[in-house]
């Protein structure tokens, strides 16, 4: 999306039913490559802007419950998701939305709770 690259076309229909609300890991993972990538001051102010249009879920106790349930799904049908990418599928449970991402290690039927889309 912060590229506006034509991959996220097929995104934009399932956006069209929700609010979008990313975690607070993706802001970080964001920011993570923001700073791999040695971005100067006007980049990283681009991502910032672009990162307000968002709701940003914060830790709670209550997310940290769904991320437990999440990492437990997904052991229980034989996958392991990684801490961060709980985190990420822990915000979708919580607001009972479809996560959406290009995560190419994140499989669709890795938290069978939640509905993953990935068009890639």
């Amino acid at each position: 999306m912060f590229r506006n690259s034509p991959d996220f076309a097929p995104y934009k229909v399932v956006l069209a039913e929700y609010t979008p609300v990313i975690s607070f890991q993706t802001v970080a993972e964001m920011r993570l490559g923001a700073t791999l990538a040695q971005w100067g001051t006007q980049r990283q102010s681009e991502l910032e802007t672009f990162l307000d249009d968002f709701d940003i879920c914060a830790f709670s106790d209550e997310l940290a419950t769904c991320w437990a349930e999440v990492m437990a799904d997904s052991r229980r049908v034989g996958r392991r998701l990684e801490a961060g990418d709980a985190w990420i599928a822990a915000t979708a449970k919580l607001y009972n939305a479809p996560l959406l991402t290009h995560d190419k290690d994140f499989a669709l039927d890795a938290v069978p709770s939640i509905t993953v889309y990935r068009f890639i």
